[in-house]
């Protein structure tokens, strides 16, 4: 069972931190997508202080760095060959967490209002049906004060979110237009989310993704980054582009 009193901790702490960082409302005008699709999903992992992405674009994905690509683009059936058919294109949101030693990638992907967890020797659990369709999903793991390893999720939907634990799906009800100090473009139909904790440390940093960019926020409630994908991966251009 999920630990309610922390998970209202979470939640309070989270959006008095973000409202902190209300200064900061007039940043720029968002840039033209023109020539780039979207990511249909999009997370990022803290892998031993290294941080990693994976991306979902159509029937293929990538996983790379900030530095270039590490895997892909390649089809998600080559690699993940045991996914029903209706996971290995045009996946909603995607996230990951660790599981056992040696930070073994366990994903959670939604597609519709169906959810499948799985790793890369095969499935864990599902499709099983959950409350939403989420436009955007994030997993981390975290320790209870009961000291358990659970996952806790951030997922959006429309101009709502909301923070569950493990398997206990909700349908988005908070809104995002409570982050008043976010550009307008990002309190509404997110492409998706990430939530990270910093290196050696408890401070969360939080992205948002949206059309042809990405704004991170940390714990604090202030603005780290606020950056247009062709400019941060120019690797991933050509995979990106619109034929």
């Amino acid at each position: 069972m999920h630990d309610k009193h922390l998970r209202s901790r979470f939640r309070q702490g989270w959006l008095v931190a973000l409202l902190i960082a209300a200064t900061v409302a007039g940043m720029t005008g968002p840039a033209s997508a023109s020539g780039f699709r979207d990511f249909d999903a999009v997370t990022t992992v803290n892998e031993r202080n290294v941080w990693k992405h994976m991306a979902l674009i159509g029937d293929q994905y990538a996983i790379y760095n900030d530095f270039g690509l590490i895997e892909g683009p390649r089809s998600i059936r080559q690699k993940w060959p045991f996914l029903p058919e209706q996971f290995t294109h045009d996946v909603d949101s995607a996230g990951i967490s660790f599981s056992g030693p040696g930070f073994r990638w366990r994903h959670t992907w939604t597609k519709d209002n169906q959810a499948i967890i799985f790793e890369d020797s095969g499935i864990v659990s599902g499709p099983f049906p959950i409350p939403s369709a989420y436009d955007g999903l994030s997993d981390l793991n975290v320790v209870t004060g009961e000291s358990t390893a659970q996952i806790r999720r951030l997922a959006v939907r429309g101009g709502q979110f909301t923070i569950f634990f493990d398997r206990d799906f909700r349908v988005p009800d908070s809104p995002l237009s409570a982050q008043t100090f976010l550009p307008a473009r990002f309190q509404s139909d997110l492409d998706d989310v990430s939530v990270e904790l910093e290196s050696n440390s408890t401070v969360t940093k939080t992205s948002y993704y949206k059309g042809n960019e990405r704004i991170i926020f940390n714990g604090q409630g202030r603005i780290l980054e606020l950056v247009t994908l062709d400019v941060k991966w120019p690797f991933l251009n050509n995979w990106r582009a619109i034929p």
